[in-house]
């Protein structure tokens, strides 16, 4: 009865390749931990405040380009994410440009499977390109993998208008205390 032992060293040999295929150290991620029940994300959005109590951070290099993931929501139709360019504290303004990869942030924010971020790819009759709202994320603490505390304002546009030329866009602000155990 050999096949059987062959078929679970195919499937295990399988297995470590398919891990070894998503292995993304190549890119130094660190994980995101989960925040303790201390911390929190709130943010403002079209009139009303919500907090996240499931908010975590993390912060990752890929070549020069350094991060700070903030991120609160557990499902994929209600999150929100902030990026921060940058390995310091300090005051990222949302980033203006396709091209700029340091010192500067960008937003995402899913509510109701709805998309909003600070950025879009506007198509005009007569022009198209890169767009971004004013605003920044301002990092006041931060300790690697430790601790992280900051507020964030400025302007979201909404990614599911019909309308690619529109600028319009909703306020948006909040505040993030975290740490990590």
């Amino acid at each position: 009865m050999r096949l059987p032992i062959f078929h679970f060293l195919a499937v295990s040999a399988l297995a470590a390749l398919l891990t070894a295929c998503q292995d993304t150290t190549a890119i130094a991620l660190a994980p995101f931990a989960p925040a303790s029940a201390d911390n929190y994300l709130k943010v403002s959005f079209d009139g009303k405040t919500r907090t996240y109590a499931d908010a975590s951070f993390g912060s990752g290099q890929l070549g020069a380009i350094k991060t700070i993931n903030i991120t609160g929501g557990s499902t994929a139709d209600d999150y929100l994410t902030l990026d921060v360019f940058g390995s310091a504290a300090g005051t990222f303004p949302y980033r203006q440009a396709m091209s700029q990869y340091t010192a500067v942030s960008q937003v995402e924010y899913k509510l109701g499977g709805k998309v909003f971020d600070n950025y879009k790819a506007l198509v005009c009759p007569t022009s198209a390109g890169y767009y971004s709202t004013q605003g920044q994320v301002v990092i006041t603490e931060y300790v690697p993998g430790q601790r992280l505390r900051g507020t964030f304002a400025g302007a979201l546009l909404d990614q599911n208008d019909p309308d690619e030329c529109s600028k319009q866009s909703k306020p948006f602000s909040g505040e993030f205390c975290l740490t990590k155990n």
